[in-house]
């Protein structure tokens, strides 16, 4: 009786998989802190410079774009999420979103820039009519038609 080679390889291939989850985890974990970090560093430019510090400040290596959605990720997660939820606000999609995502949603600068990425999408979801939009309380609310 001949065994099959997923048969013969299982704990191999359960062992490296598992490995590799290890990996992404700690790859994700390590994205957040430098995310944190670099925050950190531009608080302390900011109060060095309100302080009047005027002298040379080394400038730290930007970090290379970290992609934060694949091709149409994004307006697949924002249909679902109107359709299952309801009419919402760009914040509030932001917020799920991060928080779907395991991030800290009190991080201003990840909120700005996701919302304002969530916000492009959804104009552009409503000129395609995937959406659409009205005003509430100085907000747009967008719904999925």
């Amino acid at each position: 009786m001949t065994r099959h080679r997923s048969e013969t390889y299982e704990h191999t291939i359960n062992g490296l998989l598992a490995k590799r989850g290890e990996m992404n985890e700690e790859i994700a974990a390590t994205r957040e802190r430098l995310a944190e970090l670099s925050n950190d560093i531009e608080a302390l430019d900011r109060v060095l410079e309100r302080l009047g510090y005027d002298g040379e400040i080394s400038l730290t290596p930007r970090a290379p774009r970290i992609v934060l959605f694949y091709r149409n990720e994004l307006r697949h997660y924002l249909l679902a999420a109107l359709k299952e939820h309801g009419p919402q606000t760009s914040r509030a999609l932001a917020q799920k979103l991060i928080t779907t995502e395991g991030k800290d949603h009190r991080d201003r600068r990840m909120m700005v820039d996701v919302t304002k990425r969530i916000s492009k999408a959804l104009r552009m979801m409503r000129d395609a009519r995937l959406v659409t939009s009205g005003k509430a309380a100085n907000e747009y609310v967008w719904k999925a038609t």
